[in-house]
């Protein structure tokens, strides 16, 4: 091959004349179907081109027979374009973008003192003029193995691959492309973000700053377990979603096979290329993986789709460095996302397991959920001189609305019998008082007839019976009232003194000592004045709140959501000290936790399954907030707020009967 024998007659001119002083020249290819050929020369002329007659012989197709020329002159070694059809790009070392030179443009050649990259048709030399050395090893020795099966696979002739470490690629452009100032700045802003959507239009925004001869974005990602690639994304300079732009299967299944970023350039005569390169109109590409730490995730890609734009050797390094840092910034969004869909199982397992421990309140913490967020909104959005310097942020409205789904979490801890109990006795109770008041009957029979048994006397039996219906009578008439007693929302002063004196009741046993009607703990419950909850069971309800706060600070919470314990663990708290389980102040209560205590009563109230009381209707919760509000139990101006701008959204979300 001509250069491979120029290498060496140029190695052994370089030995006779070392002497001499003049600059030597090296020319290596860093890229394209020669990848790796090098050779050395210290002749005043090489001539670069397709026809074995030059100097130094290159195969890539859009190279001309003759393409340029590098001239020895005093100051190092001029290139001339020899009218070329491709034309030639030619980068130094402080140069960022390259001079192009061809025919029919005012520059045909350039100086090179010390250091050049050239690009020649889909081939990029290096350049170096240096004193004469030994010869450089030859093609065979510098070719990878992976170099040659793409050769062999005959797809380089428009295509070419970077195998530089991403170390070495960084350490090479640093200082020297202005454009890495943008990579760097971008790589701090990904640091900080961890929703996908906003580190895609980043990246998009950047890959058309950084390379401006870029018209299409788009980024393919692979299936689950390293499935076959599909589009995810596609973004055309002009602005808008790519829709239905084609991008190239071949180009794409390269990079995936190798793992490597390639940039493709095609011939303006079409040449033999793959069908969906001509479909797509790609006149160039560069086309990167996006490999994360155990796999795969996708390929990036950049277009230009018009003859007239060119991507360069430094384009494809660079983009294969902005490739990595996607990545990675991808990779840790999406573990990210896999964190927060964790987070938001975790949080609906707890919501159903409180359910399941409770299910005459199940919808309620969703509920109570989405009423605060509405009520949070409206308040940030208000222009009332009460909010003028209130604003919950994004990461204060996702507090409250985790601690509103998680506010009754401590309920896992309060006894079943009182969580579920719906009556101020529950039926268990109530049977066995029905059993005791059958007892009762049969005993009282039994007193009044077993004497007459030794005495018959059929006044004295008359009497008997007449005794024992009166008695079946009041303990009929007594069940009667406990029963309906036992369910009632509130108790009237009469429904306490008929519990009273049935509690004061008592019959003569068989053994003579008295029997009351009712035992000291059922007419302690059944005198329960409002709700089912006696003293004892209410302190075991309360506890939940507090519960709620202890279970959820074992959780590791994140810095900006720290704060759901506490939130969650005061929606019982009033600003005038008489909440629980802190009985905190006014000063002492974030607005989370107003807002929460809201929505919390408004839903408790208006709830229609809770066993122990009726549902209210709109008008009787609000008139319950406004008396709490008031008597300054509650955020009047909050207060004022939901009924005025909330309500009539949340109105519609009340569950009926009908629903559930």
């Amino acid at each position: 091959m001509g250069s491979d024998s120029g290498g060496v007659e140029g190695g052994a001119r370089s030995r006779e004349s070392s002497s001499l002083g003049h600059a030597g020249l090296s020319l290596t290819v860093l890229s394209g179907p020669d990848l790796g050929q090098s050779a050395r020369f210290d002749t005043p002329r090489v001539r670069i081109g397709r026809d074995v007659g030059n100097d130094f012989v290159l195969r890539d197709r859009y190279v001309s027979n003759a393409h340029g020329e590098l001239r020895r002159i005093a100051e190092g070694f001029v290139y001339q374009d020899l009218q070329s059809r491709h034309g030639s790009l030619v980068r130094l070392d402080t140069q960022a973008a390259g001079v192009r030179l061809q025919g029919d443009v005012a520059e045909r050649s350039i100086v090179i003192p010390r250091r050049a990259e050239l690009q020649v048709g889909s081939t990029v030399l290096e350049i170096l003029v240096e004193r004469p050395r030994e010869p450089l090893a030859s093609v065979q020795e510098l070719q990878s193995s992976e170099t040659q099966r793409a050769a062999r696979e005959g797809d380089d002739r428009y295509i070419m691959a970077t195998q530089t470490s991403m170390e070495a690629l960084s350490r090479r452009f640093t200082g020297r492309d202005p454009r890495m100032e943008i990579l760097f700045r971008l790589s701090s802003r990904l640091n900080a973000m961890n929703r996908l959507e906003e580190v895609i239009d980043l990246i998009v925004e950047a890959s058309f700053e950084v390379f401006p001869a870029a018209s299409l974005f788009a980024i393919s990602l692979t299936g689950e377990e390293g499935g076959a690639l599909s589009p995810f994304l596609t973004r055309q300079r002009r602005g808008g979603d790519g829709g239905q732009v084609i991008l190239s299967r071949s180009i794409l299944d390269r990079v995936v096979r190798t793992r490597e970023a390639v940039l493709y350039v095609r011939d303006s005569t079409g040449g033999d290329i793959s069908r969906s390169i001509v479909e797509a109109r790609i006149a160039a590409s560069l086309c990167a993986p996006l490999v994360g730490q155990r796999s795969l995730l996708g390929v990036m890609q950049v277009d230009s789709r018009s003859l007239g734009t060119m991507f360069t050797q430094d384009d494809l390094e660079l983009f294969t460095i902005f490739a990595s840092s996607v990545a990675f910034a991808m990779e840790r969004a999406r573990l990210t996302e896999n964190i927060y869909q964790m987070f938001e199982g975790f949080v609906s397992a707890s919501v159903s397991a409180i359910e399941a421990r409770d299910p005459t309140t199940a919808g309620h913490s969703s509920r109570v959920a989405h009423y605060s967020l509405v009520l949070a909104r409206h308040a940030n959005l208000s222009t009332l001189q009460r909010f003028d310097t209130f604003q919950l942020s994004e990461r204060e409205l996702t507090e409250l609305r985790y601690a509103a789904l998680l506010h009754d979490f401590g309920k896992v801890g309060v006894r079943e019998a009182v969580l579920v109990k719906g009556q101020r006795i529950d039926d268990a109770a109530m049977e066995l008082i029905r059993q005791r008041f059958d007892a009762m009957r049969h005993m009282t029979w039994r007193r009044l007839t077993e004497p007459l048994l030794k005495h018959p006397a059929p006044d004295r039996l008359a009497l008997a019976i007449a005794q024992h219906d009166a008695l079946c009578a009041e303990l009929d008439q007594a069940l009667q009232h406990i029963d309906l007693i036992r369910a009632l929302p509130s108790l009237t002063p009469q429904h306490l003194e008929i519990i009273r004196a049935l509690a004061q009741r008592t019959l003569p046993g068989l053994d003579g000592q008295p029997l009351h009607l009712l035992t000291p703990r059922e007419a302690e419950h059944l005198s329960i004045r409002f709700g089912t909850l006696s003293e004892e069971e209410w302190e075991n309800m309360r506890s939940h709140a507090a519960q709620s706060e202890d279970y959820l600070l074992r959780i590791p919470w994140s810095d900006e959501l720290k704060r759901i314990p506490c939130i969650a663990g005061a929606h019982h708290e009033k600003l005038d000290g008489s909440g629980y389980p802190r009985q905190l102040l006014a000063p002492q209560i974030p607005d989370q936790v107003r807002i929460l205590t809201i929505t919390d009563i408004f839903d408790a109230v208006t709830a229609w399954d809770r066993p122990y009381r009726k549902a209210a209707s709109v008008d009787q919760a609000v008139h319950i907030l406004q008396a709490e509000a008031r008597s300054g139990k509650l955020d009047p101006d909050l207060v004022d707020l939901f009924v005025d701008e909330a309500l009539p959204e949340i109105v519609p979300l009340i569950p009926t009967p009908e629903e559930r």
